[in-house]
């Protein structure tokens, strides 16, 4: 019989109302441990693959829909264990909880926002996540030409861009991986 590790109710306030590491918004692909494959629910087998000898599944989750749908079933167990650096702060009394809620505020707002923008600037309706946007983003900036009146427009969505990378990589990343981008 599998135990569900469920978060405690603090944490789980703070999950819910914000989902990046489900979302494609932090990552795009999460870690299955060794055996999980073959064990999970239907989409997220769907969404394996295996590198360099290791598995993972595709992001964002297609059990996630403004939060997990699959919250209370068997699940990877990066979804019961992972645990963003916000949480951490909030466990370790870093930060309160309502400094927790309004840090997810804030990060959402910015990122729909970017969302509003890429899609001023391409003209695209198409529906990616965070992290999809990046990587068109950086085939438009190699295809653009520097006189054109988009280039312009896009450099500064791109440096929106790495504002709201270095942002989540503070709150929501690990301080190690701050470190990292701020030392190099």
């Amino acid at each position: 019989m599998t135990v569900l590790q469920t978060a405690p109710v603090r944490e789980q306030s703070v999950c819910v109302r914000c989902g990046f590491c489900c979302d494609g918004t932090l990552f795009m692909h999460a870690h299955l441990n060794d055996g999980e494959r073959g064990n999970l629910p239907e989409k997220i087998e769907k969404a394996a693959f295996t590198e360099d000898e290791k598995d993972f599944f595709r992001l964002p989750c297609r059990y996630f829909s403004g939060k997990c749908t699959i919250y209370d079933c068997k699940r990877a167990d990066v979804c019961s264990s992972y645990r963003c650096q916000l949480l951490k702060d909030l466990s370790d009394g870093k930060i309160s909880i309502d400094a927790a809620h309004e840090t997810v505020r804030q990060a959402s707002i910015m990122r729909e926002s970017i969302f509003k923008d890429f899609r001023r600037v391409t003209g695209s309706r198409r529906k990616m996540f965070f992290r999809q946007m990046l990587i068109e983003l950086g085939r438009l900036q190699k295809t653009t030409s520097p006189d054109r009146s988009l280039g312009s427009d896009l450099d500064m969505l791109i440096a929106r861009c790495n504002i709201f990378e270095a942002l989540l990589i503070k709150h929501f990343r690990s301080e190690d991986d701050f470190e990292k981008m701020v030392m190099k």
